[in-house]
């Protein structure tokens, strides 16, 4: 980890002891030796610049208690009240004949005192990531319950749902926020967080290789189109499947519940089949259906006009990526051998598949509405179709960015994605 992360975690812990008791277990030394806090000292942030210039050892993590820390109990009661609670759980209270088993999980799981040091970080200094492991776990628990895993596996996999996002700990809170633009260097941070995760995991054996594989791959995708390596299909382990599911799952209940319930959930299934395992998927679908997979709820009145102009707009995408390719073509043959080309066209072409195959016509999107004027439930989810398609352009756009220095030596590459970008970024960002 670089000390850039380091300053931004050491920042949550010096503001953890303003408020409450962290003392120091053990003598705090430089690399060099020197002996920066001794053992018993309370930290505070007055001990904040004299740790951040230093690189430390052991890791600070090691070296530090703290009063009414995160236990195994408290993360079972804590899941406990979710369950209770949140409206959107209360759908798998219902899918399963009971909860002790999954809320077992938790109490069971590998928890040492240094990462239980880490949540207890994340759940004063940074509670929405803490909250969102929670979520995260609960889903991920359920769908290893649906898929008849051991009771072993479902402790694996509580702690590798509550440890998968340690590595935001190590980044700067700002490029976490919500709405936040970033640049490329900045996406980079970001997108190392699941590696900063599996470095702290694997100095742990308990911890290496299977929960740290499993919290690597959580942002992977069946069909490549993941991160930070791009593994497809069974290069991602079965507990990483169900990790990856599960975020992807979390994150969109937490943008879009209380505007659109399940019926987003629904769509951004039908739609993502290619990325992760379809049993996975069918059990969720199961979940919002009742077995049912055709139900879906409209959210709201929906205006027919508003809809074509969503529509509109993402055929324009499709229409924007293939003009640019075409023109830039006709003056560089070989322009399908750019990597970031390939990259922007696989992924184009990958979602107008998934289109097609949900019965949507990349070209003849605005046509669809059609005849249902009138039909609110058809007009929401075909909203909801565009918003998510909508979302997936704007992940490629990320992507693009993040890989932008591969252009730098790629002139015939530079001109079509530029040109591409430039044309769709006002449409995606209106």
């Amino acid at each position: 980890m670089s000390e850039t992360y380091d300053e931004h975690y050491l920042n949550s812990i010096t503001a953890l002891g303003d408020a409450h008791e962290v003392v120091a277990s053990q003598a705090v030394f430089t690399r060099r030796g020197i002996k920066l806090i001794e053992k018993g000292t309370r930290i505070t942030s007055a001990f904040r610049e004299r740790l951040i210039q230093h690189k430390l050892l052991p890791p600070i993590d090691e070296c530090l208690s703290v009063a009414n820390g995160v236990t195994h109990v408290g993360l079972r009661d804590r899941a406990r009240a979710i369950l209770d609670d949140e409206p959107r759980f209360q759908l798998i209270r219902t899918a399963l004949p009971g909860t002790e088993r999954l809320l077992n999980a938790f109490y069971a799981m590998p928890l040492n005192s240094p990462l239980a040091f880490k949540l207890t970080v994340a759940r004063e200094q940074r509670p929405v990531i803490f909250e969102h492991s929670v979520q995260t776990t609960l889903i991920a628990l359920f769908l290893a319950i649906k898929s008849r895993m051991t009771d072993r596996d479902l402790a694996t996999i509580a702690a590798a749902g509550m440890f998968h996002d340690i590595g935001e700990l190590h980044i700067d809170p700002e490029l976490l926020r919500a709405g936040r633009r970033l640049d490329a260097a900045e996406l980079r941070h970001v997108y190392a967080h699941p590696m900063t995760a599996y470095l702290i995991l694997q100095e742990y054996p308990v911890f290496h290789p299977e929960i740290s594989s499993a919290v690597f791959e959580h942002h992977e995708r069946l069909d490549g189109s993941g991160y930070p390596r791009g593994l497809k299909g069974e290069e991602i382990g079965p507990i990483g499947q169900i990790l990856m599911l599960a975020e992807a799952v979390t994150t969109l209940f937490e943008k879009s519940w209380r505007t659109h319930g399940a019926s987003r959930l629904s769509v951004m299934l039908k739609m993502n089949r290619r990325k992760f395992n379809h049993e996975l998927i069918d059990h969720l679908v199961g979940l919002l259906h009742g077995g049912d997979p055709e139900g879906l709820d409209s959210q709201g009145e929906v205006s027919a006009e508003a809809v074509v102009a969503q529509l509109d707009q993402l055929a324009e995408v499709f229409r924007n990526w293939h003009g640019a390719y075409q023109s830039c073509a006709v003056d560089t043959p070989k322009i399908a051998e750019s990597p970031l080309v390939a990259f922007v066209d696989q992924r184009i072409s990958g979602l107008e598949r998934t289109l097609l195959e949900t019965g949507f016509h990349p070209d003849e999107l605005a046509a669809l509405t059609a005849g249902i004027e009138d039909d609110a439930v058809a007009l929401a989810e075909m909203q909801l179709m565009a918003r998510e398609s909508r979302w997936q352009v704007s992940d490629i756009l990320n992507e693009v960015r993040r890989r932008w220095t591969e252009l730098e030596a790629d002139d015939s590459g530079r001109a079509v994605v530029e040109l591409w970008v430039k044309r769709i970024e006002p449409l995606i960002n209106s």
